[in-house]
């Protein structure tokens, strides 16, 4: 695993989305919005860390990891309790085999990043094709 220059964490929905933005296009082979986070070698992703070759992080997986979240991606069958939140803003408890923790707290990625990015439930991209996620991604950024 390389080890990347750590940045301070971006604070403004728009220096998050233009971080995600640097981030893909410097490892574009790791973008891929079909998976939430798929760690090739490891199950933790810590934020200092870059993601190993072969893994695959979508917006939201991006998001989370460089806003100081560690991403974990255990095998399916092994499932710890998170912490979701609903469309009405609602947290509730759930079942997952990958999700972002911080210190003791660990919770979906689409939540984490919807939080970082201020997006409302129905602003969220993150079950769309790559194209329309680094669109909204530049929109956000002001790009």
């Amino acid at each position: 695993m390389t080890d990347i220059e750590v940045a301070p964490t971006p604070e403004t929905p728009a220096a998050v989305a233009a971080a995600v933005l640097d981030a893909i296009a410097a490892q574009p082979d790791v973008f891929n919005m079909d998976n939430w986070a798929f760690l090739a070698e490891a199950l933790r992703l810590a934020p200092e860390e870059a993601p190993a070759c072969g893994s695959q992080l979508c917006a939201a997986g991006w998001t989370a990891h460089l806003t100081g979240w560690t991403l974990v991606s255990l095998p399916a069958e092994e499932q710890v309790e998170v912490t979701g939140t609903d469309n009405d803003g609602d947290e509730y408890e759930t079942l997952a085999s990958v999700y972002a923790e911080r210190g003791e707290e660990r919770r979906l990625i689409c939540d984490v990043a919807a939080r970082a990015l201020d997006l409302k439930p129905s602003e969220t991209f993150w079950y769309v094709d790559a194209s329309t996620a680094l669109a909204r991604l530049r929109e956000i950024a002001g790009r």
